[in-house]
């Protein structure tokens, strides 16, 4: 009942339900023993396997959600009568099931600008515009059927006897007529030059497919003349009149102009891998180069990094920003299956690209949701990505903490900055931990020992030491099954072989970078663990003095501690002050602040942060919103081990008292404790 949410109740309903249909195939039914809980019998377990692909519509039992979304469906497409038994037959429940999915969906239709209406004579139906029900009716397919589109729905209901539900959504189809849908979609690919996304593919010929029934139910689209008008100027609206004439000749229906421009509205929101040449409004597409070319340069600021092959990063980010400024503009959405990963693997990137969306936002005049966002992280995060590095997998963990709530609150903060790759799902009290379920988790931190438990347990103090988190890093890489003490031999090996023949001047920057090349790709740690603002901004990496000459002044005195620790080369302070000198006050990224960077290849030995606080503001310009108080520098080996800190610096920034607060702080010790304590 846990693990699948449902009730008592449900459980012994399903049960019932099942064991009917083992006695009708003539298998053995499932048996509860007391002790030991429900037990499907031998025969059954060697008998069912043989059944595959033989089961009937009637012996299918549709999930909640497929369930509402076949109800939603079903009430956007039908035109005739429609009553609880109709619902009932169709979904094969009863009819307070029917009556409890009811109220279930309006809220969600009402979400979608729809309602759920009612009609003695009539029964039930919906209201609203054509081009929100169609939005609905994309919506719910996709939740039954994902983006495969046509080819699984029709393939699975085959499978099951079930082609009366698909009928409620299609025109009376032949699987050869739906194979020349998909051609028809393919084929407008050659006519634009595009190359589109096979999930693209999928999703048009699905869409048109519904759009077709709609329109054999006369059910159209109503799209006001000045639009139509620029749409027909467009490329597209030809390869949608040859798919408009296609599904027409295929289906007998006449298919409208208003129709024709409404499938052109799609191709033109359509996700593509490449585009030969870019066509459409010029004006339009000189905004978005001009956006392209911004949050390239706001995502480089955000990021502290300088993207190579810029010149193909701005044409690959077009490629982009077309379809998904149409599909902005004629309400087309489109969900992106990958946000999930995309957020929870690389978090930081999403909101960085978040950050750097606004110029493509001020176009379209509107935010962008996350499934945008999620498709625009993964053009910066391909860029990013370095060779052979693969994401870490991300592993679970509880803690149990006997030293109170601000205890654990202070532990699990530490442990998160430490492990990016561990996601503490409970903190616990000893009393708690009694109860708690081990196998939800791959091991737990714990501040007293716990011996009976069934997972790794590693004991530590509540406030984490230098020491502390090396030793935790070492112990968990173990239970990875890395062996970090064997890269640490070899390293020592490397480090021998190199005295012999050579003089060294930083050992520690040698066996830093030595542990990094042999890390890249094979080790957890190396993807996993990017260092924390606070690991890399600490005291000797910070300098206040009143006042500076000027901005150059400024920038190589904030980088005096980096240069002094051996993380940077001379040559990289005049590359920094160089890209300003060539590209204006860019650094300049909050009121007061600066954060001077140069590419890794400039001369960056080891990863760091140093900032510089002026008691007198220093002018990056004549523009008074750039005078500035403090100067960060930043030394990125790459353009990824960076941006947790630089990430929780932003969020610091991003808060206007936080802000105040730490320019006007004047002792180091002022400064730490306002970076420390965040936003």
């Amino acid at each position: 009942m846990q693990k699948l949410g449902i009730s008592r109740r449900t459980v012994y309903y399903d049960m019932e339900k099942i064991n009917d249909w083992l006695k009708a195939i003539h298998l053995p039914p499932v048996e509860y023993v007391r002790t030991a809980g429900y037990y499907l019998p031998d025969e059954s377990r060697s008998g069912l396997p043989q059944l595959t692909g033989g089961v009937h519509a009637q012996e299918y039992y549709w999930s909640p959600r497929e369930r509402l979304a076949w109800l939603s469906l079903y009430l956007l497409s039908e035109e005739g009568e429609l009553f609880v038994h109709h619902l009932t037959d169709l979904l094969k429940v009863s009819r307070g099931t029917v009556l409890k999915d009811l109220n279930s969906v309006r809220p969600e239709m009402d979400a979608l600008k729809l309602k759920v209406t009612y009609d003695r004579k009539r029964g039930y139906g919906v209201q609203g515009e054509e081009r929100d029900k169609r939005k609905a009716l994309s919506y719910y397919f996709g939740q039954i059927f994902g983006s495969s589109g046509w080819e699984q729905a029709f393939n699975r209901n085959e499978e099951s006897g079930a082609l009366d539900l698909a009928l409620v959504l299609f025109p009376p189809s032949e699987t050869e007529q739906l194979k020349r849908v998909y051609r028809l979609i393919s084929d407008s690919e050659t006519t634009l030059g595009v190359d589109l996304t096979d999930e693209m593919v999928f999703n048009l010929t699905t869409r048109f497919l519904l759009y077709t029934r709609r329109i054999q139910k006369a059910q159209f689209i109503s799209i006001d003349e000045d639009e139509r008008s620029v749409l027909h100027r467009m490329p597209e609206f030809e390869s949608a009149a040859r798919i408009a004439e296609g599904l027409g000749q295929m289906f007998a229906v006449s298919i409208p102009d208003e129709e024709v421009c409404y499938f052109t509205m799609h191709l033109l929101g359509a996700r593509v891998n490449w585009v030969e040449q870019i066509t459409g409004s010029e004006e339009v597409l000189e905004q978005l180069r001009e956006a392209a070319k911004q949050m390239i340069d706001d995502f480089q600021r955000h990021a502290c990094v300088f993207l190579p092959n810029r010149e193909t990063m701005e044409a690959n980010l077009l490629v982009h920003l077309k379809p998904a400024y149409y599909r902005i503009l004629y309400g087309l959405g489109l969900d992106n299956p990958l946000l999930e990963n995309i957020v929870s693997k690389y978090g930081e990137v999403f909101e960085m690209t978040r950050r750097s969306a606004a110029p493509f936002e001020q176009i379209v005049g509107r935010k962008l949701n996350d499934h945008e966002i999620g498709y625009l992280a993964m053009h910066f995060g391909g860029w990013l990505r370095r060779e052979n590095t693969q994401p870490a997998a991300r592993r679970q963990a509880a803690i149990v903490c006997v030293n109170g709530i601000s205890a654990s609150r202070m532990l699990k903060s530490q442990l998160e900055h430490l492990f990016s790759a561990v996601d503490i799902t409970a903190v616990l009290s000893l009393r708690n931990y009694e109860t708690y379920q081990e196998e939800n988790v791959d091991f737990i931190f714990s501040t007293v020992p716990l011996p009976n438990s069934k997972v790794p347990v590693f004991v530590v103090n509540p406030i984490l030491s230098d020491k502390d988190k090396e030793h935790l890093l070492n112990q968990i890489n173990a239970v990875a099954g890395r062996k970090s003490r064997t890269q640490a031999s070899t390293v020592q090996a490397l480090l021998d072989i190199v005295h012999k023949y050579a003089a060294v001047k930083d050992e520690t920057g040698l066996t830093e970078e030595l542990n990094r090349y042999l890390s890249v790709g094979k080790t957890w740690l190396s993807e996993a663990r990017k260092p924390s603002l606070a690991d890399l901004l600490t005291g000797q990496m910070i300098r206040v003095e009143r006042e500076a000459a000027d901005w150059r002044s400024a920038i190589r005195e904030a980088a005096q501690p980096l240069l002094k620790d051996g993380r940077i080369d001379e040559a990289y302070i005049g590359a920094m002050i160089s890209k300003v000198e060539a590209l204006g006050p860019y650094i300049v990224v909050a009121p007061g602040i600066a954060i001077a960077h140069g590419k890794p290849q400039d001369g960056v030995r080891r990863l760091g942060i140093s900032l510089l606080r002026l008691e007198q503001p220093v002018a990056f310009s004549e523009e008074a919103r750039h005078q500035v108080q403090i100067i960060l520098v930043l030394a990125a080996i790459d353009g990824e081990s960076h941006l947790k800190a630089l990430s929780e610096l932003t969020l610091l920034l991003r808060e206007k008292e936080s802000l105040t607060r730490l320019k006007e702080a004047k002792t180091k010790e002022q400064i730490l404790q306002q970076l420390h304590a965040g936003p």
